[in-house]
C-alpha cells in the first residue's frame, strides 16, 4: 500500500510557521522614556541691598539723672512726674541750715587768717617772729580762703537746675527725705523730636555692612499699620560682651507719634553699598528649613545633582543664596518636588 507523506509534511511546516513568534520586531522596539518633564531658569547674579533685619526698643539718647552735689534734707520740690522742665529750670532744693553755717565758718576762718598773718608779718619786722612763722601764717591764709571757696561752691549746688529741656518720667525722692551726694532725684527724658531712638543689637556680619546715616524701615508694635524711617545713627566699635553683639542706635528722620521708652520695634536697614547675589525664584527650593534648602541643578547629561544653599534673604517671590550656588547655573522650578539627586530629565518650556 502506497503511502502519502509529501502533503503531511507541508502541513506540519504550515503549522509550526504559523505558531513562530516574531522576535526581530520586539527586539526593536524603542525603550520607555522615564525622563521627567521639568522647567529650568538661570540663576542670575543682581547688585541689590540686602535689608538686615533686626528687633529693637525705643529709646531716648538724651536723658538725665540729676542729683545733689552735696547732702542733705530735700527741702522743696518744685515738679512732679509728667512735668516738662526747660534746660536750667530749678527742680528742688535743700535745706540749707548746715551748709549755710559751714560757708560761715569758713568766712571766720579766713578772717582770722588774715589777722594772723598780719600779727605774724609786725612781729617778723620787729624781729620777734621768724620768716618761718610767717610763711606757716601766709599758708594757713591760703588753706582758709580755698576752704571757704568749696562751701560756697557747694553752696550754689545744694539746689537741682535740669540739665536738659525733656519731662519727669520719674520722681525718685520726696520732700523731706534725706539725701546723700550723687543720688538722683529724677529722671527725665529729652521729648525732642531728635531725642527718640532705636537701640538694637547687630550680629559681626550685619555690623560689617552697615554704615552710619544707612537708611531704614521702623515698624512699631503700637502701631501696627505705619511704618517710619530713620537711619544709622551710631555703630559700636566694642561688642557688648552681655549680649555678644554690636550695639546701634538708629534715629527717627520723619514726623512721629505719641512715643515711650520700652516701646517694640522691627527694623529693615539698608546698607549704601552691596555686592551681588546669586538669585533664584522661590520655587526652586525645596525642603527649605530656616536658611537652609536644597535646589537641583541642572547638569550636563540631563541629570539632576541635589544641592544645599543657604539662604541669605526672601523678598517678593525670589530667594538671595547666601551661599552654595553660583551665578550661571540652571534650577529647577517647576517639577523639583518630584525630583531626587540623579533624576534624569526633560527640559520643557
Amino acid at each position: 500500500m502506497k503511502i502519502q507523506f509529501f502533503p503531511l509534511l507541508l502541513s506540519l511546516l504550515i503549522l509550526a510557521a504559523c505558531g513562530k513568534k516574531d522576535h526581530s520586531t520586539e527586539t526593536n522596539k524603542p525603550a520607555p522614556d522615564t525622563s521627567i518633564p521639568v522647567k529650568i531658569v538661570d540663576v542670575s547674579s543682581e547688585v541689590i541691598s540686602v535689608p538686615v533685619q533686626v528687633s529693637g526698643i525705643v529709646s531716648a539718647s538724651n536723658e538725665a539723672r540729676p542729683a545733689f552735689k552735696t547732702g542733705g534734707i530735700i527741702a522743696r520740690i518744685l515738679v512732679e512726674e509728667g512735668a516738662f522742665v526747660r534746660q536750667g529750670q530749678l527742680l528742688a532744693t535743700l535745706n540749707l541750715t548746715e551748709i549755710n553755717a559751714q560757708v560761715q565758718q569758713a568766712n571766720e576762718a579766713v578772717g582770722k587768717s588774715n589777722r594772723d598773718l598780719t600779727r605774724a608779718k609786725n612781729l617778723y619786722a620787729d624781729s620777734v617772729a621768724t620768716l618761718e612763722q610767717v610763711q606757716d601764717a601766709t599758708t594757713g591764709l591760703s588753706v582758709a580762703e580755698q576752704n571757704l571757696q568749696i562751701a560756697r561752691y557747694n553752696q550754689s549746688y545744694s539746689e537741682i537746675r535740669s540739665p536738659i529741656s525733656g519731662k519727669v518720667v520719674k520722681k525718685l525722692m520726696n520732700q523731706g527725705e534725706v539725701v546723700g551726694p550723687g543720688t538722683p532725684v529724677f529722671y527725665i527724658l529729652g521729648s525732642a523730636q531728635a531725642d527718640w531712638v532705636v537701640k538694637s543689637g547687630l550680629v559681626d556680619r550685619d555690623w560689617a555692612r552697615l554704615r552710619l546715616g544707612d537708611r531704614a524701615e521702623v515698624r512699631l508694635d503700637a502701631y501696627p499699620n505705619r511704618n517710619f524711617t530713620a537711619k544709622v545713627k551710631q555703630l559700636a566699635d566694642v561688642g557688648n560682651p552681655q549680649s555678644g553683639t554690636f550695639d546701634a542706635e538708629f534715629s527717627f528722620t520723619g514726623t512721629m507719634p505719641r512715643l515711650a521708652v520700652g516701646l517694640i520695634a522691627s527694623l529693615n536697614i539698608y546698607p549704601k553699598e552691596d555686592g551681588a547675589h546669586p538669585i533664584v525664584p522661590i520655587d526652586a527650593l525645596v525642603e527649605s528649613s530656616g536658611t537652609k534648602a536644597f535646589v537641583y541643578v541642572l547638569q550636563s547629561d540631563n541629570t539632576v545633582k541635589r544641592t544645599e544653599v543657604s539662604i541669605g534673604q526672601i523678598f517678593e517671590n525670589k530667594a538671595i543664596i547666601a551661599s552654595g550656588l553660583t551665578a550661571g547655573s540652571q534650577v529647577v522650578t517647576s517639577g523639583a518636588p518630584y525630583l531626587e539627586d540623579g533624576s534624569k530629565v526633560k527640559v520643557i518650556q
